[in-house]
């Protein structure tokens, strides 16, 4: 059994998801191309299947069962009939208090439901589930499918497996071989989350080796970690992804695979929606309008420098500027912006590229990654010799720059005189507009941010837009180096992290917890994800 498309496209305008006036539209449209009214709303509207049925849960008063929640009752699915499960989309799941619930693909089942319950002798409680993750738990359970069906087709499958990524916004896709199986994640807004349930061993070997010719790595190698990296279209949403690809060997059965999602969110970013505060933004682009000098993006692997990076070449990217980029590797392309790509074969380096880049005459250099001496000097000398250089840094706090590229080998003296700022930064998650509620903080909620009045916050609630989470999308918490006369001085004579950080906050740079308590108060996130952004 199955919900009525009209009756889902119903549910999503009433979550104000759809425009009651886009409602017909759609239906004549996918009429009209002979196809499934939910696929085309899907495309259209970038949304997941699943939103459709958190929307009509919503509705009728339900709780919606995640995936990761379809976890069979085997006790009481032994007492009922295989075939009408089946045929109705019905799954007793186990429940923390051990009452009897079902989850199910369609509330109006009614019969069905009082037949499950005769049988049961108790009245269930009810949750409602997306059907096609509902049908692959339930015929697993019951045995009703092979361990990998003749049927499997694992171009389909991975086909799917993408497009499911895009409408879910996803910027990663684990795949992990596991004792029983090969389970399959998504990180949305840095958060990794299941995916279906786990494939069998044999349908996951096919399933690697389609995404290794895909990726045009050796499919015969199952016992050295590989990289590689395609393009993928996706037809019905009119949309090209670019995937990296790595593969490693791992303990259990089969290689584990991690694609990466490269540019799709962050391709449309500008430094004015990235959530900095309105002081940073000017400060910032201050010093993109400088004729020359260093700037970095600081923090740990995933915090959004290359986001960052990339969002000021936007910026910076007109026809009166030659802007020049070396990555490793280009994850998309910027219109106006020369990029070259380091040599995994080491023909090109940051430091070699940098160097032939110079004569080039650039205005702007990006470098991705300044992480040895070699390209520190020429990073310098760049900035010295009259152009504006923008690179990141992997140091936890932006006091931290000047001091670990004096480690490298930077002279302070040189350092002092082209340094122009460092921006440290984190991403906390964007609480959902549409669900989010207010509250009075707690006592002392807030205290261990610095906030020690009363106050109101933000706390997320989850709704179908934001897949139930409470999140969408994610802004930067951000501290800042503002180097000035007396902090040059200061770089000069070797000062140390801390006595760099006392200046910079001398001077209002704030810090990345006083930023995340600014945003937390302005409701545009949570206390507990603003508390993840301290250094």
């Amino acid at each position: 059994m199955s919900v009525s498309p009209q009756h889902l496209l119903r549910a999503i305008t009433e979550s104000g998801l759809l425009q009651a006036s886009e409602q017909g539209a759609l239906i004549a449209e996918a009429r009209r191309a002979r196809k499934d009214p939910l696929e085309v709303a899907s495309a259209r509207l970038r949304l997941p299947r699943e939103v459709f049925y958190r929307a009509l849960a919503q509705q009728r008063g339900l709780p919606f069962c995640e995936t990761c929640e379809l976890v069979p009752d085997r006790e009481r699915l032994a007492l009922l009939p295989v075939r009408l499960l089946i045929r109705r989309g019905i799954l007793p799941v186990q429940a923390p208090d051990g009452a009897p619930l079902l989850a199910i693909s369609d509330p109006e089942q009614e019969a069905a439901i009082e037949a499950v319950a005769t049988i049961l002798g108790a009245p269930p409680r009810l949750s409602l589930a997306e059907p096609s993750a509902l049908q692959a738990v339930l015929r697993r359970a019951t045995g009703q499918a092979a361990a990998s069906e003749s049927g499997w087709d694992a171009v389909a499958f991975l086909h799917d497996l993408l497009r499911q990524a895009w409408l879910h916004r996803a910027s990663d896709l684990h795949l992990d071989p596991q004792q029983d199986g090969l389970t399959i994640r998504m990180r949305v807004d840095g958060r990794l989350q299941p995916h279906g349930p786990v494939l069998p061993h044999e349908d996951a070997n096919q399933l690697m080796t389609r995404i290794k010719v895909l990726g045009g790595l050796d499919i015969a190698e199952r016992r050295e970690p590989q990289d590689g990296g395609f393009s993928y279209r996706l037809e019905e949403e009119d949309q090209d992804l670019d995937l990296r690809l790595a593969t490693i060997p791992t303990r259990r059965e089969g290689e584990r695979a991690t694609l990466r999602i490269l540019g799709v969110e962050t391709q449309r970013l500008t430094i004015g929606n990235l959530g900095f505060s309105q002081q940073a933004l000017a400060r910032l682009r201050e010093t993109l309008a400088q004729p020359h000098g260093l700037f970095l993006l600081t923090g740990p692997t995933g915090s959004g420098k290359t986001t960052t990076l990339y969002a000021a070449l936007r910026e910076l990217a007109r026809p009166d500027l030659s802007v020049l980029t070396v990555e490793d590797p280009v994850e998309f392309m910027v219109e106006g912006v020369t990029q070259i790509q380091v040599d995994r074969a080491g023909k090109v380096t940051f430091a070699r590229a940098l160097r032939s880049l110079l004569r080039h005459d650039p205005d702007v250099l990006m470098v991705g990654e300044i992480r040895d001496r070699e390209t520190t000097d020429v990073a310098v000398q760049a900035a010295l010799t009259g152009h504006l250089v923008l690179s990141s840094l992997h140091t936890n706090r932006a006091a931290a720059a000047p001091v670990r590229l004096i480690d490298l080998g930077s002279e302070p003296f040189l350092l002092a005189s082209v340094l122009r700022g460092a921006l440290a930064q984190r991403l906390v998650r964007r609480l959902c507009e549409r669900c989010r509620r207010p509250r009075e903080a707690e006592p002392g909620e807030l205290a261990r941010m610095g906030h020690a009045e009363a106050a109101r916050v933000w706390e997320p609630e989850g709704c179908p837009s934001c897949l139930g989470s409470g999140y969408q999308g994610r802004l930067a918490v951000t501290e800042a180096l503002w180097v000035d006369s007396e902090i040059a001085r200061a770089i000069e004579g070797r000062a140390s992290e801390d006595r760099l950080l006392e200046l910079a906050r001398a001077k209002g740079g704030g810090s990345l917890l006083e930023d995340a308590l600014a945003k937390v108060l302005s409701g545009e996130t949570s206390p507990a994800e603003a508390w993840r952004a301290r250094a």
